[in-house]
């Protein structure tokens, strides 16, 4: 009996492993393209044979869609739902629109950011850094899990970052580590390395919403007022623009 529950341990973890890697393996192929310019960036020292205009083109055509539908893959992974690694194609075509005006508008934000970093202090340039990235990760996760338009995907995950501090220095220790890994075990990137941030920063995004609406639920049983009836109102809304049943 013992035996039969470790074989199977051991057989579900290999098929989340296998499903992981494989998630990850989709996202790698569709942002090759960038990676072969960073390699190319990289061995050229610092320098880009096909100028800047054509990264930064692919970044929202190419990494913000693929993301958005990483994400879409994981939610409903984190929520202990069935959802096939290759429904990945599938969210990428839903998502590629508010994903595409999402990368636009982080694009423009880490452009210009990069362009100004140098003459900030190195903690300083990382601290900000590590912000933006955590800002976006939450919009990913808000993209996926609500239906709301894009200006509010994005104040949405900009609120959540700037209340939830210990999530983003949870998460940048989590982006950095895998970052350091990665740089030793270079094989390691198609197969993990996203997948394992994207889960992480989920189930941070997942909790703190969890949080919201326990919260919401205490103070309507507590308060019989009209600003209980108003967070009662606003539960009702977060319930109907919820992806739970996609």
């Amino acid at each position: 009996m013992q035996m039969s529950g470790m074989l199977g341990s051991v057989h579900r973890s290999a098929s989340w492993i296998t499903k992981g890697a494989s998630l990850n393996f989709l996202w790698f192929l569709c942002n090759a393209p960038l990676f072969f310019i960073l390699a190319d960036y990289w061995a050229n020292n610092g320098e880009l044979a096909l100028g800047l205009g054509v990264p930064i083109a692919l970044v929202p055509l190419l990494f913000f869609p693929s993301t958005a539908a990483l994400f879409a893959v994981i939610r409903k992974w984190v929520l202990k739902e069935e959802e096939a690694v290759l429904s990945f194609f599938r969210y990428f075509k839903d998502n590629f629109v508010q994903s595409l005006i999402g990368g636009v508008f982080f694009t423009i934000v880490w452009t210009g950011w990069l362009a100004q970093a140098g003459s900030f202090p190195q903690v300083a340039m990382i601290i900000i850094s590590i912000w933006l990235l955590a800002w976006m990760l939450f919009f990913f996760a808000f993209q996926v899990h609500f239906y709301v338009n894009v200006l509010h995907t994005i104040k949405n995950a900009l609120i959540m970052t700037a209340m939830r501090p210990l999530f983003v220095v949870m998460i940048a220790a989590m982006a950095g580590t895998l970052f350091y890994i990665s740089s030793i075990y270079t094989f390691l990137l198609p197969f993990c390395s996203a997948v394992v941030l994207a889960y992480i920063a989920f189930s941070f995004f997942n909790t703190f919403y969890q949080m919201r609406l326990t919260q919401k639920r205490e103070f309507i049983k507590v308060e019989n007022t009209e600003g209980a009836r108003h967070i009662q109102s606003l539960l009702r809304l977060d319930t109907a623009v919820s992806k739970a049943g996609k």
